[in-house]
């Protein structure tokens, strides 16, 4: 499955760094303008395939819930999750970290994965569009940057 849109940036900080900040869908509220919290369901304390955390979300004054499943995980390297709505799968999210030298290069990817009807709605929404998507990931990506950087 391609790529929907994928946002980069390069990290003068060590993979090891920047890792810290996006291993882990818990820490995710620290860098998101999206996601404020995370919780682990079930028996899950972290980051590992099949693991669950329910996500909160706000934009505005909109507030929802989404489950998410962590597909890929291998730490330092890359992690992504599928994000489930109302019990219909509609995204996968990630990250993947390519080292450069002292530098890491990020990239926070998204594939759409709604049905054909759901795309529809939701392309419909002035809030649930690519462009949104695209924008949100470009301010989770300079804040990672920031906070790499600083140490």
């Amino acid at each position: 499955m391609a790529d929907d849109i994928v946002v980069t940036r390069t990290v003068d900080a060590p993979a090891e760094s920047v890792w810290d900040l996006v291993g882990d869908p818990a820490r995710i509220g620290a860098i998101s303008p999206e996601c404020h919290r995370v919780d682990w369901l079930g028996d899950a304390t972290g980051p590992a395939p099949g693991a669950r955390f329910k996500g909160h979300n706000r934009k505005g004054l909109l507030r929802w819930s989404t489950v998410g499943t962590v597909v890929e995980y291998t730490p330092q390297r890359e992690i992504s999750w599928d994000v489930d709505l109302m019990g219909q799968s509609v995204a996968r999210w990630g990250f993947r970290l390519i080292p450069e030298g002292g530098r890491t290069r990020i990239e926070q990817y998204w594939q759409d994965k709604r049905s054909p009807l759901a795309n529809v709605v939701g392309r419909a929404r002035a809030w649930d569009v690519p462009a949104a998507n695209r924008r949100g990931m470009e301010e989770t990506l300079d804040a990672i940057r920031r906070r790499a950087e600083q140490g």
